[in-house]
């Protein structure tokens, strides 16, 4: 019985760690082949194991609720980690918001298609570059700044 209790707190914490581990190795960037070779290796590994034991929970009709909940949360972490990692570029959920007639944006309040100098951010004082660090180009900075 001891060892059936050691598997099962084995599983537990794949399903609550395997998923966060994959997104902070999503986040890691090297110069190295060799590294990002092992980095890509291990979290499709993590990825692997949080999406199988969160399946396993979520979808096993025995198990208490609280256990769906731990599946569940193994799922949406191991999704987020290989969203983050292989497909970074896909936006699925912004679209289906905007045309349900949310607005949002990636820029936090700021109207990046403003004149410099005229920004709509309600966040802080008015910025002569938008936040992501490039210039609007009619700041008189930049190649086509000049107009």
């Amino acid at each position: 019985m001891e060892s059936l209790a050691i598997v099962v707190a084995i599983l537990f914490l794949i399903a609550f760690l395997a998923g966060p581990i994959a997104i902070a190795l999503s986040a890691v960037r090297a110069k190295s082949l060799i590294v990002n070779v092992i980095r890509k290796i291990l979290h499709g590994f993590f990825v692997a194991m949080s999406m199988w034991v969160g399946l396993m929970f979520f979808s096993n009709p025995d198990l208490p609720f609280l256990v769906h909940l731990i599946g569940l949360f193994g799922l949406v972490m191991g999704y987020i980690a290989m969203r983050r990692e292989y497909f970074p570029d896909v936006k699925v959920l912004a679209p289906l918001l905007a045309k349900l007639g949310f607005k949002g944006s990636s820029s936090k309040g700021l109207d990046t298609d403003a004149p410099a100098g005229d920004s709509k951010s309600r966040f802080g004082p008015i910025l002569k570059w938008p936040r992501n660090g490039g210039s609007t180009g009619k700041d008189g900075h930049g190649p086509g700044g000049q107009d």
